[in-house]
């Protein structure tokens, strides 16, 4: 795609301060909907550049337990594809931050392609990834967006070969998001040495389009070990996690979201 949005426009940013952006996994109804609202501002104020919303739904795709049970609570508090929309397009009405909608195939291929894309766009949404969408069975979602300027976003993995790579990454709007493990989403105390070498085969078919790498990174150290490598770093489990233990501890987790967010940006900074 070449279509230029507001995806376009932070990774050309980036580059000018030389440095990798940060992407951040927020499910959307979590713990509930008005805390989502109210973490949204925050997560931008203390450094967020890129969210994505998690769309959640009953059958998990790649995600691990946190992120699971997430979407568990979500859904129990009724947060539907429609609901999510609105809670982005309300966020929109303040922000320019890039956003994309993150989540299963099934909802938005439930509500239709056309109206996936039609209705994110209105919303304020910039594209979207479907982690369970191959790349073979894609043409149809990417041409629905494209026609309202949203990219979709496709997954690599260690696994690939090369030549599939290229064929994703020509596939691919945005930004292309490496799987940086072999498994479900989740934080990691550290990461398998092949990281590196795969992350440089991915920036080798990539060519021009921007690559993130997500999947166990949860600490600023690992978010700086990866910075070099990639051009944004995605954090999502670790996230969800500091929320979960404020609500649980029955504080507001606001505070504690603002003072990791910030670390993260920082370690990305430094």
């Amino acid at each position: 795609m070449t279509t230029a949005n507001r995806i376009d426009s932070l990774f050309q940013r980036c580059r000018e301060e030389k440095r990798p952006a940060l992407i951040l996994y927020l499910t959307s109804g979590f713990p509930d909907e008005v805390t989502t609202r109210r973490l949204l501002p925050v997560l931008e104020e203390a450094g967020c550049d890129l969210l994505e919303l998690g769309v959640p739904f009953s059958d998990p795709v790649a995600d691990g337990p946190t992120i699971q049970k997430a979407s568990e609570d979500a859904l129990r508090g009724g947060i539907t594809f429609n609901k999510t929309l609105e809670i982005l397009k309300d966020f929109r009405a303040q922000s320019s931050m890039p956003a994309i909608l993150f989540g299963a195939y099934n909802p938005f291929l439930h509500h239709g392609l056309e109206e996936s894309a039609r209705d994110a766009a209105s919303a304020g949404a910039d594209g979207f990834l479907a982690a369970d969408l191959p790349l073979e069975e894609a043409e149809p979602f990417r041409t629905a967006l494209a026609a309202h300027g949203l990219h979709l976003i496709l997954l690599a993995a260690p696994t690939s070969p090369d030549e599939r790579l290229r064929a994703i990454a020509a596939n691919c709007g945005g930004f292309l998001y490496c799987i940086a493990l072999k498994g479900i989403t989740g934080t990691r105390t550290e990461h398998d040495d092949s990281v590196i070498p795969y992350l440089k085969r991915v920036r080798a078919a990539a060519g021009a389009l921007p690559i993130a790498v997500g999947f166990g990174i949860g600490t600023p150290e690992q978010a700086a070990r990866m910075a070099p490598h990639a051009d944004a770093i995605v954090v999502g489990s670790a996230l969800i996690t500091t929320i979960r233990k404020a609500a649980e501890a029955g504080q507001d987790p606001i505070p504690a979201v603002r003072d990791y967010v910030k670390s993260l940006a920082a370690a990305l900074r430094g």
